[in-house]
Order: C-alpha cells, then structure tokens, then sequence
C-alpha cells in the first residue's frame, strides 16, 4: 500500500506543474520591444505574425516578458473605439454654375445672395479669364459639425458618365485654395455589371464653402444630391490587409469557384478581390465556412473592379461583411467574365482586419519581448486583465500611455511550441490510469504473497 500512496502522491505533485507560469521557451516566436522603464504603460498595433502564429483565436497564448524572464501586466483592446458616434449622412445644399467657362481658382467671380446667417440663397458665376468649358458647383458646408470626412455626389446620368473633377475651398468666396486634386468619378452599367465611384474623399476640415469644377465633362453635369459622410468610418491606415492565392480552382456550372484557406487567427471585416491586370471587372460572390464539414456562409456580393483612367486608378470601394474568423474561403465569378482568364493567380482574395492594440505595463528591467504561439497555453482559461482596461478607458491615464513598435520577429522555441503534444488533461489521465493500474498490480502481489504463505503453512 506504501508504493500505492507514493504514485498518488506523486500525481498529485505533477498536476500544478502542468500550469506552471509559462516561460520564453514556451513560445515559438517572439520579437524585442524598444527599452522601456520599469514604470508606466506601453501600447503597441499587433503585427501581422501574432495572428499567424498563435494557437488561439482569442489570443490567449501571448505574453510579455521582462528582462529576467518574468510576464508583467497585459491586456488587448480593440482600435475602434466603441463609444464613438455612429457615421452621420447629411444633404448639404449645392448652387449650379453653369454655362460659364471653368476660371482657375484665382479668377473666379460670384455674385451670392444670402440668409442673414449666412446661408447661400442664390449664386450667380461670372469669369474673368477663360478657360476650358466645363460645369462647376457651389457647396454650401456651412455649420456642419462634425466636419465631413467625404462627399457623395449621384448625378442624373444621360451621356455623364464618366469623368473628373477637383474641389477648391472658400471663407469668404472670394479667395480660393485648392482642396481636392483630380478625381475620377465613373457610374457605369455593361452586361449586368457596373463601375461605381461616387465619393470624393476629403483630406482635411474643409472651409465652408466648396467649388466643384467638372474638368472633363461632355455634357453639363447634372448633380441631383450631394451628402456629407462624416462619423466613424474606419481611418485606412487602420486597415490590415492579408492576400491569399486560390488553392483550387473548379468550374461549376458556368461559374468559376476558388477556395482560399485562411490560417491566421484574425477577425475579418472587409473584403476585397486583387486582379493580375489591369482593367479587369468581375462579378463576385464570397463566401466562408469555420470548418470543412459544415455549409458555406454568404458574405458579400459585389462587383470588384481595377480600371485605369487618365493615369488614375479607380477602384471599387471596400465592401464590409459582419466580423469572422471563418479559416475557409470560396469566391464564385462568371467564367465568361475573363477575371481568372484560364490562370489561378489571376484572381487572389484580399482580407482585411482592424490590428488589436497590446496595452501592457512596465515592471523590472529590460529587454522586454513580446512571445507568442504555445500550444501548453492552448487550454489555459484566459483571463482578461480588466483592472487594466479599465483603468485605460480614464482618458487622463490614455494620455500618459507610451506607443512603441516591437522590433524584427525572431524564433524562440520554433515551430516545435506549435506542435500539439499531449494535452494537460491528457497527461492527467494517463497518470491516473498507470496509478490505477499499479494499484491492480499491487493487490495482485499482495493476494499472490497472501496465497503462498497460506500454502506454505499446510501440514
């Protein structure tokens, strides 16, 4: 029974050491943050290897490390801030100058009408010099709060469909600065198919009154609406972008399907398809699946484009789906839009993602890296530092954060920390069973010495 009692104690002691605190060798990659002090709080965008190299979706086996080998404080939160304003969407009034030829912004004549506020009631455009004949508005922004991040323009649409224009700014009407360098708007409709770039995109808080110049139209413009965007769109430096080439390509009833695997362990947003050439327009349908033995999950339907136009390149805009880490793809095309055109690179699919911010604190001396990827934290429960976080959110504490970029990835433990080995409980019941089964063995030897020392005592 002694021997019994030294196995369970002895399983007893190797249970905690299965969930011991995680160690650098742990890990499988890593990278070297910049020399931080042993106080404050630093934060840092997650770059791309994090996502592919972790074990778990919630990124639950990531970890920094101090000088000495110890984990201090960490926490992720999302970029998006989740108390911002929805996006606002706004008619602002526009005024026609038409059937004048186009002045540069320094020659420009108005005569205006105005509210006692301000606001424009009437315009009448006069020119001092001439130029090439083109159609130009006045937008009237005044007392748009917030200011607009972009313009929407929808035309009424006869023989204009395609073409360029430029915006310039005012305070007072008469001195302009320009806003918007050439743009190319296009609403166009072919074989089921269209071009659509109707958003002018603005680079900065605009003065309140803007002109619209129409530098190449055939026939006068004929605006109909134009909208102010303004709110929470995503900045496009927030967006990450991952291409996958198309693993397998079939065809299937007139269409073309191409499945794309995803193994980074990101939360997709946004979709786009990338062409190998120029001036090519498909007709797409995307879809994804968690696993293999489960059905395919409409994402978006859209038409995906990549034109030249005068030097500038027109693009179809950024189509968002609902937030997934689904790890299989597939986009279906009409094989006779020519997209793929017989090659499986032609066509590759474009993820995108908003990178999560590691927000950690400082605690002993340098170097700190920062470790990811371990298949030993894979079944660890996470736990989420909201202490932390919410100590985060006091925008007096945001302030004084620290903004760092880690260094080069560098290899820790290899790709050995990703293989999957036995898990915890496993290891668990393997012990248990060898105790169990030593138990078995030990009575089997006790009853065998019992049994010959019975014979033995017969006369």
């Amino acid at each position: 029974m002694q021997l019994l009692f030294m196995m369970l104690f002895l399983l007893c002691c190797h249970t905690p050491a299965l969930a011991a605190t995680p160690v650098l060798d742990d890990f499988a990659y890593g990278c070297q943050l910049p020399q931080v002090e042993d106080t404050g709080v630093y934060a840092l965008t997650l770059p791309l290897a994090v996502y592919e190299k972790v074990v778990r979706s919630d990124l639950g086996d990531l970890r920094v490390f101090n000088g000495a080998g110890e984990t201090v404080p960490h926490a992720l939160r999302s970029l998006q801030k989740a108390e911002e304003p929805k996006q606002i969407r706004r008619a602002i009034p526009f005024f026609p100058l038409q059937g004048k030829p186009s002045p540069t912004a320094a020659d420009l004549s108005l005569r205006v009408s105005r509210h006692a506020d301000g606001t424009v009631i009437t315009v009448d455009a006069g020119a001092t010099a001439v130029g090439p004949a083109s159609t130009g508005y006045l937008l009237d922004l005044q007392g748009l709060e917030p200011a607009p991040a972009a313009l929407e323009l929808q035309w009424a649409k006869g023989g204009t469909a395609l073409f360029s224009v430029a915006l310039a700014q005012s305070n007072d009407l008469t001195h302009w600065s320009p806003l918007v360098g050439r743009t190319v708007l296009a609403d166009l409709d072919y074989q089921g198919k269209s071009v659509t770039a109707r958003r002018i995109a603005l680079p900065e808080k605009p003065l309140p009154y803007i002109r619209l110049d129409c530098l190449d139209c055939q026939e006068p413009l004929q605006l109909q609406t134009v909208t102010a965007v303004s709110g929470t769109a995503i900045p496009p430096e927030q967006w990450q972008w991952l291409r996958l080439p198309p693993q397998k390509v079939t065809p299937d009833h007139g269409e073309l399907v191409m499945e794309f695997a995803l193994e980074a362990k990101m939360t997709v947003t946004g979709l786009q398809l990338g062409f190998a050439r120029t001036n090519t327009l498909v007709r797409a349908v995307i879809e994804s699946r968690p696993a293999t033995d489960v059905g395919w999950r409409h994402r978006a339907s859209a038409n995906f484009y990549s034109l030249t136009l005068e030097d500038k390149e027109l693009n179809n805009e950024l189509v968002q789906c609902a937030p997934t880490s689904d790890r299989h793809w597939r986009i279906r095309i009409d094989a006779r839009d020519g997209g793929s055109e017989g090659n499986p690179s032609a066509v590759h699919l474009k993820l995108g993602w908003q990178a999560d911010e590691l927000v950690f604190v400082g605690r002993g001396s340098g170097p700190y890296t920062l470790a990811f990827g371990s298949t030993k934290l894979a079944e660890q429960v996470a736990r989420p530092n909201n202490a932390l976080l919410t100590a985060m959110r006091d925008t007096r504490s945001e302030s004084l954060i620290r903004r760092i970029e880690p260094g080069a990835i560098k290899t820790l433990a290899g790709e050995q920390a990703l293989n999957p080995g036995l898990s915890a409980a496993a290891w668990k019941k393997i012990l248990l069973w060898g105790v169990l089964l030593a138990g078995v063995g030990l009575l089997a030897l006790m009853a065998r010495t019992i049994y010959r020392e019975m014979q033995a005592k017969k006369p």
